[in-house]
């Protein structure tokens, strides 16, 4: 018997593990869904809300044979049971395979939905599986970078370069000497309130002159530096 020019190979995603179906199915069934709804909308009637196509799935039936028959497509085909530790194996883990039709577009991340074997009645050593899979969806988390803006630090108040000048009116009984001691604590400091001063000072009295801010007047505005 002449073999097919078709295999069928199983294996992980890093391919790593492979397994070579030892005898091909008689037939392969690939299913594709969908998962459209429908839903009665009062005076519209019945609306399909169409969805994204569901998963395709795959079944078929075999045998891990016991024994070379003209059955089998390759020769070093593994023990039965070492075949079906293997699948239930990646059926435990859980992680995605691959399955791969040669001479076919078959070659599609799968999922283990089902497998079910016995031994065949009639031919010992021979074990008879039913396998369905399903189509794997890998899903890429997108990223999304967000700018997180880092809150205003209010921006210091600049000192006034100009500060406003203190001042001082004159009451009756005021002195230079007596504003010196009130503004700076030490009545020897009245030259300054003197020099910034002297020129309204001797204006509104000359007598200044020879006596330095002796002469002020109650109402005058004077500068306090």
């Amino acid at each position: 018997m002449s073999k097919s020019v078709y295999e069928i190979w199983l294996s992980t995603a890093d391919n790593k593990e492979r397994l070579r179906l030892p005898v091909l199915p008689s037939s392969v069934s690939l299913s594709i869904g969908n998962k459209n709804e429908s839903v009665d909308i009062s005076n519209l009637g019945e609306i399909t809300i169409i969805q994204d196509p569901a998963p395709k799935t795959i079944q078929f039936s075999s045998f891990f044979p016991a024994h070379k028959t003209p059955l089998v497509e390759y020769n070093n085909f593994p023990k039965p049971w070492d075949a079906v530790h293997k699948l239930e194996k990646w059926q435990k883990d859980k992680k995605p395979l691959r399955i791969v039709v040669t001479k076919t577009k078959i070659n599609i991340p799968v999922s283990i939905e089902s497998f079910d074997y016995n031994e065949t009645a009639g031919a010992v050593g021979d074990i008879s599986y039913d396998l369905s899979l399903k189509e794997f969806k890998f899903i890429s988390i997108r990223k999304i970078k967000v700018k997180v803006q880092k809150p205003k630090k209010p921006k210091p108040k600049r000192p006034n370069p100009k500060p406003k000048p203190r001042t001082h009116t004159v009451k009756r009984g005021d002195t230079l000497w007596d504003l010196a001691r009130k503004y700076y604590g030490n009545s020897l400091e009245w030259r300054k309130i003197w020099n910034a001063n002297k020129d309204m000072m001797v204006k509104r009295d000359k007598r200044n002159l020879k006596q330095p801010g002796h002469w002020i007047f109650p109402g005058q505005k004077l500068k306090i530096p």
